[in-house]
This record gives C-alpha cells, structure tokens and sequence, in this order.
C-alpha cells in the first residue's frame, strides 16, 4: 500500500513539474513577444548580451540573460502598459474562441512572416512556436567563434539585399544572412534535412538554435549558448532520388522530436499547411496562408508555400494536427533581374507549378 501511495506521489510531483514546465515556456514566449514589439535596439540587446557575459561563469548564462532583459523591459517606456486585469490571467485561447484569421507577411504575395509575431496566448500560433524549437539553421563551421566557455558569437555581417543585388522593396532587405538550409529534429540524436544542402563534408557544419529576430526592428541575436549548438558527425541514413539525408549529431537533443504523418490520409478539406525554416539563411520565418496544390505524385506532393533556396530541408506541417507531412526540396525562381536589381517575382499556380515537398513518410518509413 505505501509503495502504491508512493508511486501516485512520484507520478503527482512528475506532472507537477511538467506543468511548472509548461508555465515557464509560455511565460518566456510571452516575454519574447513583449521584446518583439518592443522599441529595443541592437545596441541595448547588445549591452544586455555582454552584460551576462561578464558575470560568473559560474552563473547558468541563458537564466542570466532572461533576467537581464526583463530588467531592461522595465525601462522601455513604450512597453509599460497597465495588463492588471490581465497578468494573473495568462489563459491560451482556443481557435473556436477566438476565430482568428491568419496572420499576414510583408506583402499580399508574401505570407511569411517572423517567429515572435506569433502570439503565445492563441492556441494554433501556440503550437506553431512550440514546433519551431525543434528547427534549426545549417551554417558553415567558419562563420561561428567562441566567445567565452559556453557563448559563442554568429558572424553574419552581410544583409539579404547586398548579397543578392535587391530592389530595396523586396522582403527583409536588412536583415542579415547566415546558413544554407534548414534542418529538423526526427529522433532523440538525428535530423533531416534535403541532401543537396550539404556542398561538403557533413563535418564541416553546424546546426544553430535560435537565429531569430528578436526585435521587429531587424534587432538579430548573434550569441548563442553552446546548448543551442550541435555538431553533425554521421550520415544515418540518405535517398538521394529524394534528395533527403538524416544525420547524427554529437550528442542528445534537449528539444522536442517532431512527430510526422502520412500525407495521403489528410481529408481534402483539411489541406492547409504552414512551414518553419530560414529562408535565403535569414533568421527563422513562418509561412502561412498555403495549401496543398497537387498531390498525385507517389513521392511529393506541391504546395502554395512562399519559399525560397535557404528553405531546403524545412518540415512542412499540417495545419490542424501540426505534424510533419513533408520536406521542402525545390521551388520556384527566387529573384529575377529587371535590368537595375534583382526583385521577388510573384506567380500564382496554375501558371506555376508550386513549391515541391518530399512526402515525410516516403523516407521515414
């Protein structure tokens, strides 16, 4: 009897500290959202940054950092806001709730938009940030430095637009670029990824959590803590008709697996999608307002998705169960010349055929 009354113990105080868990993720992406819209700068994320790094090394840098900006949130006045009524109210919405339509991107052609417009509070937008955890960019060895034992620094000092020749109008013209490809966690050691995003050896990358805009002023985080950090090390496994490659990393995630579904048993009036990644290597974007276009082929299936090169190996999620259904392969031109700078076409299907997504199931199975 005591060891039964002890089990039930045991298993109250494990679902005790899942829900302290769970409380502390939202409370955080609350507190991402609050910066988000914040008027911060680069300089005062910056002088945050540092300001951790001097301290102890000793002290655990990541707590120490959020401490250090919810200190520095208290004193941008055009965050204050009288939320009494609602601060011990921290409830997340349900669709049926709140019947919210999708947020929109930078332009009626463009839907993607940036991680921290997503609202913590909305059940769909919810799940969105809670997947994106588990999404990472693949940048080259060379364009990360140590800083200090557990803090390494990001170099990404060229914009999308210089690098590219852009209209100053196209989407993101600032912001910085940095990786190749986007790469997502399938097991407890491995992700995939589409296979032509690796040029050399698998060695010769590395897979960076977090590269994000963290201030919707183009404000980017380039320092990351080395548990955001993982090294490639092996191929598990790699189809190359399907342009796909699962690889190992050097040591367990601390992040969610992503579940995966056949796309096939999706009902057709249930074919919205969304994905997750870093287009053209820009911190991680949403896109939203698509669907499944075609889906006759036995090995992919094209959707409505606004992608772009960066975007190889981004998983494609159903919308109303927020599994993986596929990987995003290819796609249309990104940047066509008019004569004076390269701009982002825009072409509705049928005149174009779609982005093309490997069915998830294809690989995994």
């Amino acid at each position: 009897m005591r060891f039964i009354l002890f089990f039930f113990f045991i298993l109250s105080f494990a679902s005790a500290q899942e829900a302290d868990s769970a409380m502390v993720k939202v409370e955080k992406m609350i507190d991402d959202k609050i910066i988000f819209d914040s008027k911060m700068n680069q300089k005062m994320l910056e002088k945050i940054i540092l300001d951790a790094l001097k301290k102890d090394q000793k002290v655990n840098q990541n707590m120490l950092l959020e401490m250090l900006k919810r200190k520095e949130l208290e004193s941008i006045d055009s965050i204050i806001e009288d939320d009494s009524e609602t601060s011990d109210a921290r409830i997340i919405i349900s669709d049926l709730e709140l019947k919210t339509t999708r947020l929109s991107g930078p332009s009626q052609f463009d839907s993607r938009i940036e991680l921290l417009q997503l609202d913590p509070m909305v059940n769909w937008q919810f799940e969105i940030l809670q997947k994106s955890e588990s999404v990472g960019i693949i940048i080259e060895k060379e364009n990360l430095s140590q800083l200090a034992k557990d803090t390494y620094f990001l170099n990404a000092s060229h914009s999308l637009g210089s690098i590219y020749n852009l209209c100053n109008d196209v989407p993101f013209y600032n912001q910085t670029v940095a990786g190749i490809g986007t790469a997502f966690i399938v097991s407890k050691n491995t992700m995939l990824t589409a296979n032509h995003v690796f040029e050399r050896p698998i060695t010769d990358y590395i897979v960076l959590f977090g590269y994000k805009l963290v201030v919707a002023n183009d404000v980017v985080n380039y320092y990351f803590n080395v548990d955001d950090i993982y090294y490639p090390k092996t191929v598990s496994k790699k189809e190359e008709e399907l342009d796909l490659i699962e690889f190992k990393v050097d040591r367990d995630f601390n992040r969610p697996i992503l579940e995966w579904e056949n796309v096939s048993k999706i009902p057709s009036n249930e074919n919205e999608v969304y994905m997750i990644g870093h287009p053209t290597g820009l911190p991680t974007k949403v896109a939203l307002n698509a669907s499944i276009k075609e889906n006759t082929n036995p090995f992919y299936f094209y959707t409505s998705l606004d992608s772009f090169q960066g975007n190889s190996g981004s998983p494609v999620f159903n919308f109303y169960t927020h599994k993986v259904i596929g990987v995003l392969v290819s796609g249309e031109v990104d940047y066509v010349y008019n004569g004076n700078c390269y701009y982002s076409p825009s072409c509705k299907i049928p005149f174009c055929k779609g982005e093309k997504v490997i069915r998830i199931e294809k690989f995994m199975q």
